[in-house]
């Protein structure tokens, strides 16, 4: 009869182990993929506002001559291209 509640005891024990390995694993797991997931989202939807903020400084760049007309086209048609 002990014999037969030791090992009871024992197969619960391991049952329990593997069962809060396997949910931890799982944390870890869903832990790993939200990062990932909000990087996706926010890579998907680039922000307009940047952008045009960006084309606004290169226009003043190329107003005050720091950037010759060539360099800007070529600039401003890489920001374009993002859209």
């Amino acid at each position: 009869m002990r014999g037969r509640i030791a090992s009871f005891a024992i197969g619960s024990a391991v049952a329990t182990r593997r069962t809060e390995a396997r949910m931890s694993q799982q944390a870890q797991t869903q832990q790993a993929q939200a990062p990932q997931a909000q990087q996706s989202a926010s890579a998907a939807q680039p922000p307009q506002e940047d952008i045009t903020q960006k084309l606004q400084k290169l226009a003043d760049l190329h107003k005050q001559g720091i950037l010759s007309d060539e360099e800007f086209q070529k600039m401003k048609a890489d920001l374009i291209a993002k859209l």
